[in-house]
């Protein structure tokens, strides 16, 4: 919603060949095919098919240049070759991708160094007589250096007489006014180009140069206050808020009517989340400027950043995250800001997703790597996903920063106790003290506060649920890991708890449904395999005949006492004494004397036993023992 600032008329990207003192042959290789100059020095791109561009140069041409399908191929049909889509590289027309292009420092360092040789003069010698001539490289470091740029380095001075000395003065201003803006002239190229470090070392020279000459005549300053806001520009660009500010408030003490200081002003207080600065500053650039669209639409657009703020803040106070993160999404929509990225950011952390949280506070800390408020949301994003190491780091860096930070401090003392916590409680559980264990989860949880959808909370549960198993609380542990999986799905630990829990309590189908769900997540992971498997097993064996039932003996019976049993059982459900009986009643009979049988033949065989008892069905009995009867007979025909 802030307008962007009309472009100021600056010459071509790169540096005016006029001024390039080597020959032609030697430079046409650096010649930007787009601007038609040499190539800007510290801002130099090389593509794949070795040809060398302004970075900036390139930039607009990628972002405006294109070939579409039928040009492509209509092109490709006359020249005989495949079709290339999208930008062509304005030399040689080959395809060119943004991640083809680098650096020519990187991608050609001799090539770089040859650049950097290259023989040139003052660019501003036409405006300031400056005969300084040198290495291209040494171009910038001319332009700052008072000594080697003096404005008049090619002509003659004449002596001074007591008669021309005011005559001199007045030509040693305009001579230091003409340098001054053309010192502004080569930081505008430097800021169109991107170079926004260069354009702010030579906006720096202009302005000494020009406070200098106003200094020595006593003249107005008000022509100074067009530098303090081109250089608040580049600091802006750089994200240096506070440099910025400052310079466009030097510009409004010399220029109270300069509309882009009061622009770059406000854009400055709301990037550094000084909101309530900016409304002011707005106000007061809309009282001085009244009549002024651009400074009217920032003035309404910062009043709506500032409602939407407040809202979102409402919005947290009253656990309503899903609103807050739609207005402070729509805060940042309206004007990007580290106030408003923040409250994005707390909002993902009320939701569960402390990991998008974590991402998104780390972009205010690149930014801006002195902002406590964000090191103290990240801090708390992490210990939230239980990286309590570098949560808490960033919780005393923080505090390092600011140490009367009210929230950092709350956060900070909360998250140490419940790291103590879930210490303490995890040294009970491998001592086998689970009642200690089982307060100390329950106290880490009640003072983390954390929300439910956390990794913190799925943790904490999951492994209290675990000590409950130990106990052999059962209804317990599954309640903590339901709560634990519905935080986060793919919490293996409490599939695996929860499903122990329930073959506990002979629920063996249940718990193999629920780890089929964590197996076809990750099929690969070979503990989830392994208790997958030993569900299965255990509905297997649920399953299967109860042969020692059927039988009517005891596990530890012997096998005289079992074929003893098979038979008086035989005598009860054999058919032929079943003749006059009716067909259900012969059926039940049949399938109780197969059963008899199956069950003899299980129960008399001591291999075959002994994997019933480990709870085998019969299927898996006879597969183990017909691979056991195998690998006997190779074995015998080896020895034979």
């Amino acid at each position: 919603f802030f307008p962007r600032p009309a472009s100021r008329p600056s010459r071509a990207m790169g540096f005016p060949l006029a001024d390039v003192l080597t020959s032609d042959d030697l430079i046409e290789e650096f010649a930007c095919k787009i601007c038609t100059e040499l190539v800007e020095y510290t801002k130099c791109s090389y593509t794949k098919c070795g040809h060398v561009f302004c970075s900036s140069c390139l930039g607009k041409w990628m972002a405006r240049a294109g070939t579409s399908w039928d040009e492509a191929r209509e092109d490709a049909a006359m020249n005989g070759t495949n079709p290339v889509v999208g930008t062509r590289c304005p030399t040689c027309n080959t395809g060119i991708e943004r991640n083809t292009v680098s650096d020519l420092k990187l991608a050609s360092p001799l090539a770089w160094r040859l650049l950097g040789r290259v023989k040139v003069r003052c660019p501003t010698h036409t405006r300031t007589h400056c005969g300084w001539q040198g290495d291209f490289s040494e171009v910038d470091a001319h332009l700052t250096d008072s000594k080697s740029h003096t404005g008049n380095g090619s002509r003659e001075k004449a002596p001074r007489t007591e008669g021309t000395n005011a005559c001199a003065d007045d030509q040693n201003e305009t001579d230091a006014t003409t340098n001054a803006e053309a010192l502004k002239e080569q930081g505008n190229a430097k800021f169109s180009a991107k170079a926004f470090k260069e354009a702010i070392q030579l906006y720096s020279k202009a302005i000494s140069v020009a406070e200098q000459s106003v200094a020595n005549a006593g003249a107005d300053r008000t022509h100074i206050a067009s530098y303090y806001s081109n250089r608040a520009a580049a600091w802006l660009h750089v994200g240096a808020h506070k440099e910025c500010v400052e310079d466009c408030r030097k510009a409004l003490v010399m220029d109270e009517l300069h509309v882009k200081a009061h622009l770059r002003l406000v854009k400055a207080l709301c990037e550094s989340s000084d909101v309530s600065g900016a409304s002011y500053a707005a106000a007061v650039a809309l009282k001085k400027v009244p009549l002024n669209r651009e400074i009217a639409q920032v003035a309404t657009t910062v009043e709506m950043l500032a409602a939407y703020l407040a809202e979102g803040e409402k919005q947290l106070d009253e656990n309503d995250p899903v609103g807050a993160l739609e207005t402070f999404t729509h805060a940042n929509d309206a004007v990007p800001c580290a106030v408003a990225t923040l409250g994005i950011a707390k909002s993902e952390i009320l939701l569960g997703q402390c990991d998008r949280a974590s991402r998104t506070t780390l972009q205010v800390i690149k930014r801006d790597s002195g902002n406590s408020s964000a090191y103290t949301t990240r801090g708390h994003a992490l210990c939230l996903a239980d990286d309590f190491d570098q949560g808490l780091k960033h919780l005393k860096e923080a505090l390092r920063l600011d140490p009367d930070h009210r929230d950092a401090q709350r956060i900070f003392r909360k998250m140490k106790k419940t790291f103590a916590s879930l210490g303490k409680a995890r040294e009970a559980v491998k001592v086998r003290d689970f009642e200690q264990a089982e307060t100390a989860y329950t106290d880490a949880i009640f003072i983390s506060e954390a929300p439910e959808k956390s990794p913190l909370f799925a943790v904490t549960l999951g492994e209290r649920g675990n000590v409950f198993l130990r106990v052999k609380k059962f209804d317990d542990a599954i309640s903590d890991c339901e709560r634990a999986i519905d935080a986060r799905e793919d919490h293996k630990y409490a599939y695996y708890v929860l499903a122990n829990a329930l073959l506990s309590l002979g629920k063996p189908e249940e718990a193999a449904s629920r780890l089929k769900i964590i197996h076809e997540i990750d099929p690969g992971d070979e503990t989830t395999r392994r208790h997958y498997e030993k569900a299965l097993f255990e509905v297997r064996k649920a399953k299967r005949p109860r042969y020692y039932e059927v039988l009517g003996v005891s596990s530890v019976a012997s096998v005289p006492e079992i074929k003893q049993a098979y038979k008086q059982r035989c005598m009860q459900w054999h058919p032929d004494r079943l003749a006059l009986a009716s067909d259900e009643e012969k059926a039940v009979a049949e399938e109780n004397f197969k059963s008899l049988g199956e069950a003899l033949e299980i129960m008399e065989d001591p291999m075959k036993r002994k994997l019933y008892d480990e709870g085998y069905d019969k299927g898996a009995i006879v597969e183990r023992a017909e691979a056991a009867r195998r690998a006997a007979h190779r074995g015998g025909h080896g020895c034979g």
